[in-house]
């Protein structure tokens, strides 16, 4: 396809991701007041420039963040070098034995999820270790006993039919539910308003008398600013319906009426992982787009169903991940006090631009590669591995719901009444005031472990330890310092990705591999390997 057709596609799909985000921004940071931790980081690292409790603070603050940033920054390089080859390096340590690390129960050294682990509360990666262990440590090394007699493929540990069926089952459950909570209570606030003749502002100081004075002031510029519902709802019907036509017109596999229906439900499913993303800083969006691959193939079947399936989860991982990452900078600006319009807007132009350049990026790849060898393909530079994958679960959806593992539709039946069982309970004990409500783990949260795996949860309950810790020794530092330790430790690993891409592209591969084997043959295999190898003669 053309290049220019490639920003067409791009332009409309993003559009709509920002119009997703919009409805959304009040109810994910006003109403329900979720994190954002990547928002809430950017935050302080802007405001620490800016802080009106006086220059030592600003400088202490500044000064945490570059220590923790080259500090990050620096482990990361080192940390790398020992990364060449699969299962090589320090994101593959053992910590808790090579039994544990078969099922990903490992500490892989990430300072980003460590960082996130201080910002997030102790009950949310309390509840990610929880999910970890359910299903990692309990669920799937029960699963694997039953290879060959639940489900016939080439590897035991293959249990992708249960990992994202099970996985989107609680999600969207609990997005849902969220979401009927949400219409319903702010059609009940609204009628009070009406009746009380009571503006937004002083709604929320009702509610919510404790709050202090930088909370506040926050609310009300971001309601002063904020876009009227008409506006945002209007303008992701308009982006929705330019896409429902331009789609189909890009790739005829696709029709109309498949688009139209994924933008219908994508509100919800964007407000579940937006809720998700505000919670942990993690988007399932990838899982939500194979989940739509086999929903849009086995809904098609006919010649054309795989490369449908493929736009589908395009439109849906593009969607969500934008709209997430919007919210998530709606956070940052209405932490810094910045007009919501006036970001929404920054977002428009932005996605305008990444329609334009990112298909001239891919274009320079392409220009790049070995001559008839595509990219993706296996004798490619850019293998794309994840991309097999994607097609694999398109033809395997043509074959509809008879295709997926014997009992995968029974757990999620499962998971959808343990999800609503929870929901329901959380929602009478805040209604009751019991104190079990603050024992109850998030759904949503339980669930990201379960395909993403259990091993970044152990990251983040080590930064939740520190931070616990570091407030019993000095709790007036660590509430001070916390969130620059945390935006250092985040922005050090996050600017590598820059330089590792840059190597990447000039081949450039990590000098050495550290990998772990088990006792017995396999260390000699290993040992007469390396008394083999050709020592270089001495000068």
């Amino acid at each position: 396809m053309p290049t220019g057709r490639w920003m067409l596609l791009l332009f409309v799909i993003s559009m709509v991701g920002v119009m997703t985000s919009v409805p959304l921004n009040k109810v994910m940071i006003v109403d329900y007041g979720l994190l954002f931790p990547t928002g809430t980081v950017q935050a302080h690292l802007v405001n620490s420039f800016h802080t009106p409790h006086g220059a030592h603070v600003a400088k202490l603050r500044v000064a945490t963040i570059f220590k923790f940033f080259l500090g990050s920054f620096s482990w990361t390089i080192f940390s790398w070098l020992y990364s060449a080859g699969d299962g090589c390096g320090f994101a593959n340590f053992p910590m808790f034995g090579l039994e544990l690390y078969k099922h990903r129960f490992k500490f892989d050294f990430s300072p980003t999820f460590v960082g996130v682990g201080m910002i997030c509360p102790h009950v949310i990666n309390l509840a990610l270790l929880f999910g970890g262990i359910i299903s990692w440590g309990l669920l799937y090394p029960f699963l694997e006993t039953k290879h060959g007699e639940w489900y016939h493929t080439d590897s035991a540990s293959n249990l992708n039919g249960y990992k994202v069926f099970i996985c989107i089952t609680i999600i969207i459950t609990d997005g849902i539910f969220n979401f009927l909570t949400v219409i319903i209570t702010s059609y009940i606030d609204l009628k009070h308003k009406q009746e009380e003749n009571d503006s937004g502002m002083s709604s929320y100081m009702k509610k919510h008398p404790s709050l202090s004075y930088d909370e506040r002031k926050r609310i009300e510029v971001f309601l002063q600013n904020k876009i009227p519902l008409t506006i945002s709802v209007g303008g992701y019907i308009t982006s929705a319906v330019i896409s429902t036509v331009v789609i189909p017109w890009l790739f005829d596999q696709i029709k109309f009426y498949h688009v139209a229906t994924l933008y219908i439900i994508t509100p919800i499913i964007a407000f579940a992982n937006t809720y998700a993303n505000g919670l942990t800083d993690w988007s399932v969006g990838y899982t939500y787009g194979k989940f739509t691959i086999f929903v849009v193939a086995a809904w098609i079947t006919k010649e054309g169903a795989v490369v449908a399936g493929l736009v589908a989860c395009g439109i849906m991982i593009t969607a969500l991940h934008i709209s997430s990452q919007a919210t998530q900078d709606i956070k940052t600006g209405y932490m810094t006090l910045t007009s919501e319009r006036a970001m929404v807007i920054g977002q428009i132009v932005g996605v305008t631009i990444g329609s334009i350049v990112n298909p001239c990026i891919f274009l320079a790849f392409q220009k790049g590669e070995k001559a008839d060898v595509p990219i993706g393909s296996p004798e490619s530079h850019y293998p794309c591995p994840f991309a097999g994958l994607f097609r694999a679960i398109g033809v395997i959806g043509t074959g509809g719901v008879k295709e997926l593992p014997d009992y995968c539709l029974v757990m999620c039946f499962a998971a959808f009444c343990i999800t609503i069982a929870t929901n329901v309970l959380s929602l009478v004990s805040q209604g009751k005031g019991w104190k079990m409500q603050k024992y109850l783990p998030n759904m949503t949260v339980v669930a990201l472990p379960f395909f993403a795996g259990p091993d970044f949860t152990i990251d983040m309950c080590l930064g939740s330890t520190v931070l616990l810790l570091w407030t019993k020794m000095n709790s007036r530092k660590a509430e001070l310092l916390s969130s620059a330790v945390a935006a250092g430790l985040i922005c050090g690993e996050g600017l590598f990705a820059l330089p590792s891409a840059v190597l990447s592209m000039f081949s450039v591969e990590p000098p050495m591999c550290m990998k772990f084997f088990p006792s017995g043959k396999k260390v000699d295999v290993v040992n007469s390997f390396l008394d083999n190898l050709e020592t270089p003669p001495r000068t």
